[in-house]
């Protein structure tokens, strides 16, 4: 029997290839504003700009004209820089120029963005001009990187400018150049190259094509209905594709005004000033800002009468009443008074109860991971379950029966039913924890945390990072994952 779609809104248009977005942008949205921002957020009296989404589509017509004349079609590029204008139009010029994008995190210390550019086999690098001395440095030492430009001006010979390359650009498109049109990108093939913190401390490198990220602006569409009198506010890090898919190619593909948010610090007051209606976000910048509005409605004594006041608003939502809006202005107007939808992603929000079904399944999984064996050392295995190859288990009368797992595969099997049988009858996500060898108490962490609650997450924490043995050297779980892992921990659960 075929599945019923789930689908909320039927009959989508569907895009295929960011051409097709930005097509249907320039089409349906023309005139609309696409991007709102301050040239310098810093100044008393800051100068706003807009741009439609026909300059941004004639924008990026124009910086692909260059870099194609540039010679550059085929090449990866390397984009790193803070959310702006300027890296949008550089990321769609880029990918509808036939060439690979690699967007790269702009906290990276500089070690690790020379490691990653050599390993991207970028052939040219697009900036903030704070990089500017450091992919000078990359150009003098890797031979391949043929092309520095900065999106912000800057006099300097060895680097090209942003604005330099848009001029050139309609300069070369008013003399007749065309090749920009002639381009045909296949929607299949990478088209962006993304780096992931994996299994280990390397990175992962992670190739995506057009039609994977459009498959996904098709899919959000089905069940998200964002109005072209929306404003979302830019401010997760863009090479994120959670950001640069919900916010930015998702609010282009629904003609909404993306305004570029002047720091976490300014959050609230952006929220404001650019009349925010859709809020995308992590969970933890929304139990930031749960908390404080908590603290705020406790401080002032109002818990009972708020708590009261959802129980009328959940009552009448019941009828088809929607008074939201009227009883928690205050509460609305303290987030800019025009949030209409929140939008989270990229990590699980807080749980109060433990899916034990799904901490099994990651257990199992485990389980089935192949058993690593030491020919120089006898004895010594490497597995989530066990770091030895022989194993006890219990007989029918009552005794203990040494098994090599190592040398017999009927053994492997006994052993990994009798631990199956263990996982299946655990209650809590701790048994099983107290099963696995100390040093996978993290990876176990890592995989099945999101299924806990956090109160689970936080104690099985802090007893892994005492008991395991150089818990932070975890080859499975990198430093930023650890880091991450602290911050969602509960300080009360977690000593």
């Amino acid at each position: 029997m075929k599945e019923k779609s789930r689908a909320v809104y039927k009959n989508v248009e569907e895009v295929k290839s960011y051409k097709e977005l930005q097509q249907r942008g320039k089409n349906r949205f023309g005139t609309n504003i696409a991007y709102k921002f301050k040239k310098d957020y810093t100044a008393k009296e800051p100068e706003y700009i807009q741009k439609t989404y026909k300059e941004v589509v004639d924008d990026v017509k124009a910086v692909g004209t260059k870099l194609l004349d540039l010679k550059m079609q085929g090449q990866k590029i390397i984009l790193i820089g803070k959310n702006s204008y300027n890296w949008c139009v550089s990321y769609l010029a880029i990918t509808t120029s036939g060439m690979v994008v690699a967007p790269l995190d702009v906290a990276l210390p500089d070690n690790e963005i020379e490691t990653l550019v050599k390993r991207s086999g970028a052939e040219a690098i697009i900036f903030d001009e704070k990089f500017a001395e450091l992919a000078k440095k990359m150009k003098k030492e890797n031979k391949k990187i043929k092309t520095l430009i900065s999106m912000q001006d800057i006099k300097d010979k060895e680097i090209k400018i942003f604005s330099e390359i848009l001029k050139q650009g309609n300069e070369l498109i008013e003399k007749g150049n065309d090749e920009y049109e002639k381009v045909e990108v296949d929607p299949e093939k990478m088209s962006i190259m993304l780096f992931t913190s994996g299994t280990t401390n390397l990175p992962k490198i992670v190739m995506l094509s057009q039609k994977n990220i459009c498959s996904d602006i098709n899919a959000l569409a089905q069940y998200v209905r964002l109005h072209e009198t929306d404003t979302l506010l830019s401010f997760l890090p863009i090479h994120h594709t959670f950001e640069s898919t919900i916010t930015f190619l998702f609010g282009f593909y629904n003609g909404t005004t993306v305004a570029f948010c002047d720091g976490l610090r300014y959050i609230q007051k952006n929220l404001k000033e650019y009349k925010v209606s859709v809020f995308v976000a992590v969970p933890l910048v929304l139990e930031t800002m749960y908390k404080k509005i908590q603290n705020t409605i406790e401080a002032q004594g109002k818990t009972k009468l708020i708590n009261t006041m959802i129980k009328i608003s959940n009552g009448l939502l019941k009828l088809h009443i929607d008074v939201r809006r009227k009883l928690f202005k205050k509460v609305l107007d303290s987030l800019g008074g025009n949030l209409r939808i929140m939008l989270y992603g990229a990590a699980p929000m807080n749980k109060e109860k433990t899916d034990m079904d799904q901490v099994r399944r990651t257990a199992y999984c485990l389980l089935y991971t192949d058993l690593t064996l030491y020919p120089d050392t006898p004895g010594i295995a490497s597995h989530p379950f066990t770091n030895s190859n022989l194993v006890g288990l219990p007989t029918e009368d009552g005794g203990m029966s040494i098994l090599n797992i190592g040398e017999d595969e009927k053994a492997l099997a006994a052993w990994r039913d009798t631990v199956s049988d263990a996982i299946t009858r655990a209650k809590s996500p701790q048994t099983i924890y107290f099963m696995l060898h100390p040093s996978y108490a993290l990876t176990f962490l890592k995989l099945a945390g999101e299924f806990m609650s956090d109160k689970d997450f936080s104690v099985i924490l802090g007893e892994a990072w005492v008991n395991a043995e150089n818990a932070n050297e975890d080859k499975n779980v990198s430093r930023r994952e650890q880091i991450r892992m602290f911050k969602r921990a509960d300080p009360v659960h977690l000593m």
